[in-house]
């Protein structure tokens, strides 16, 4: 094993955190617990990195670690997920909730400049919250960003599924014929959401460590909720009409938005949604899918590091 090889797999084993523990989130009436871990201690700007899902965890954007050692990178698991509270609670899983909830975490850890990290649902979360609660943030990073569902479900996922050359060129009909009328079998389902799964959402195969941790603790009931279907080219859940684009345009504050050549969230899709902020950069990340953290961390976290020292040159100046 080469020393990139040795490298990348540091870089998607879990850190080994300064701190970590639990804030308080109250919400309703009722207290929750929302786990968090802080890796780096200097005094330096630190970076808050908001994972995706619905119902995911931070396992899978472990590799942003890198970054700290030139700032204290903090992630943390959204209500319902990975190691924070899991309430049996169905009315708290929408987008408008999720917002609310990141001002626990700032307010808790007492971040007073820091910037926000999202990938995937992680960058509605970070427009949607910031255009509520801006102050402090000094940069937003879209990772693989889905700010428009309505658009994607409309212009995006079509395309995906006409490009699936699987069970003779029919497995995007297959999905919706499965998601959308209920006909067709499981075993046909299930190989042409693998199809997708290996050619659109992570190129590394056989899963890394990361990518298991994130699917062994994800919480399907929330992603049923808000997505309701397996291969998420058909967003029928809560989620299906919740567009932040005219948020992001609010936002006068530099904004890196990146995804992979072969990502669900398309080059073509994501420099649409760039065309919403007022002071982007946009980049392609050759040779990855959607989990650009774990199919090319190395690319990924060089785009990162320089965008973050740009950002904090600038405003030094």
């Amino acid at each position: 094993m080469n020393e990139e090889q040795l490298s990348v797999e540091k870089l998607l084993t879990e850190p080994d955190y300064d701190s970590e523990g639990f804030v308080d989130y109250i919400y309703d009436g009722h207290t929750y617990k929302l786990w968090y871990g802080r890796i780096g201690s200097s005094n330096a700007i630190p970076a808050l990195v908001l994972h995706g899902g619905p119902g995911g965890n931070h396992h899978n954007l472990v590799a942003f670690q890198a970054l700290a050692d030139e700032r204290p990178v903090i992630f943390y698991d959204q209500l319902g997920c990975g190691k924070s509270d899991r309430p049996d609670n169905s009315s708290l899983w929408t987008a408008e909730r999720y917002f609310d909830e990141v001002k626990a975490i700032r307010d808790g850890l007492n971040l007073k400049k820091y910037h926000l990290i999202g990938h995937s649902w992680g960058t509605t979360l970070a427009v949607g919250f910031a255009a509520k609660n801006p102050a402090g943030i000094l940069s937003i990073s879209l990772h693989s960003p889905i700010l428009s569902f309505p658009y994607y479900i409309n212009h995006i996922a079509p395309i995906l599924k006409q490009g699936l050359s699987g069970l003779n060129g029919k497995a995007g009909q297959v999905i919706d014929d499965y998601e959308l009328r209920g006909v067709g079998t499981k075993n046909d389902y299930d190989e042409a959401c693998l199809e997708l799964m290996k050619g659109h959402v992570t190129n590394t195969w056989p899963l890394p460590e990361a990518m298991k941790k994130l699917i062994a603790a994800r919480n399907p009931a929330i992603h049923d909720m808000m997505i309701a279907s397996d291969s998420e080219l058909n967003v029928l859940g809560n989620l299906k009409t919740v567009n932040v684009t005219s948020q992001l345009s609010t936002l006068n504050i530099p904004v890196l938005m990146t995804c992979g050549s072969d990502d669900v969230c398309t080059p073509a899709y994501t420099k649409w949604q760039s065309g919403f902020a007022n002071n982007a950069q946009y980049y392609i990340i050759q040779g990855s899918a959607h989990m650009t953290p774990v199919d090319k961390p190395l690319e990924l976290l060089g785009l990162q590091r320089a965008f973050l020292k740009e950002v904090e040159n600038v405003s030094n100046e």
